[in-house]
């Protein structure tokens, strides 16, 4: 199989895979969040700005795509040489994992509140960016496995 083909199906597979758990972990927990939500804390960890689920979500699922779509174009376009998969796979593996993990701590520090303004402290923003390099170097590894002698 061709590498870009053999990126093109881990990228798709990748990207889809994040868009539907970015949509169901807070629609699994939809009846347990207030409406609207807090989406951004003050520094002394307090609510600051909310939006509508249904807003937040999809703010954050247009970013993901958008994302997926430029690096998976640069590649199968072939503007990028060099180890371009794997540069690639480890974005794309890295910038999935923020983005899910965003959307997952942002509804858990939701749930149970009765209003925006209760919603608990965002944290576990350094255990996502801890995690995120080991995605990074999963990404690199199944992005960058080239079969000698194939392009």
């Amino acid at each position: 199989m061709r590498i870009r083909s053999r990126y093109l199906w881990l990228i798709t597979g990748w990207t889809l895979l994040v868009a539907v758990l970015m949509l169901a972990v807070p629609m699994a927990l939809r009846a347990r969040l207030p409406e609207p939500i807090a989406v951004e804390w003050t520094a002394s960890g307090t609510p600051e700005t909310s939006s509508s689920l249904r807003d937040f979500l999809l703010g954050k699922l247009v970013w993901w795509l958008v994302v997926a779509a430029v690096w998976g174009a640069l590649v199968l376009r072939g503007v990028l040489r060099t180890r371009a998969t794997a540069v690639a796979g480890a974005v794309m593996a890295v910038f999935g994992w923020v983005m899910l993990g965003t959307v997952v701590l942002t509804t858990w520090a939701n749930v149970d509140a009765p209003d925006f303004r209760d919603a608990g402290e965002l944290s576990g923003q350094g255990w996502l960016l801890l995690g995120a390099l080991p995605a990074a170097w999963a990404g690199w590894r199944f992005g960058g496995r080239e079969s000698a002698g194939t392009e």
